[in-house]
């Protein structure tokens, strides 16, 4: 009787689990398609010829769970080299805290994409200038950000 009851834990346990990493994957792709739909919304809006890149971060780790768009042709850091790294890992030292600052705003924000600039570093060393657009969506628990480079 006790390994029956065992066994059936067990089996709750798996399928626990399992409804656990659908929900995060079904997390992740509703960000994905948020980023996806505000990059639309940037495009058509402003008609720009601007790189675009696009961020999902964890607003618990503060840790980057997806990067895309021209990440890799602007910077030449692979995407699955991105993730589980924060900003400290792209924005120089002295730019640190004015960026964390505006994350901190955004956790808090409301309806509205909040925007700042930052530098980030290029695999290569050199830095490039972005502005971003970001907000936080508490049904994801993450923040989606927007990053517009000039073309030059």
């Amino acid at each position: 009787m006790i390994a029956f009851q065992c066994y059936h834990l067990n089996v709750i346990i798996k399928i626990l689990n399992n409804i656990i990493v659908m929900n995060n994957q079904l997390q992740i792709t509703v960000a994905k398609l948020e980023l996806k739909q505000l990059e639309l919304v940037e495009k058509l809006s402003e008609r720009h010829n601007d790189y675009v890149i696009r961020l999902i971060q964890s607003s618990t780790t503060d840790k980057f769970i997806a990067v895309n768009g021209d990440w890799e042709l602007l910077t030449g850091i692979m995407e699955y080299s991105c993730v589980d790294k924060g900003w400290e890992n792209i924005v120089p030292k002295h730019e640190l805290t004015s960026v964390m600052n505006h994350i901190d705003t955004i956790k808090k924000g409301g309806q509205y994409f909040d925007g700042f600039k930052s530098t980030l570093y290029k695999k290569d060393g050199n830095l490039i200038s972005v502005s971003w657009k970001g907000k936080y969506f508490p049904e994801i628990n993450g923040l989606v950000f927007i990053g517009r480079v000039t073309r030059g």
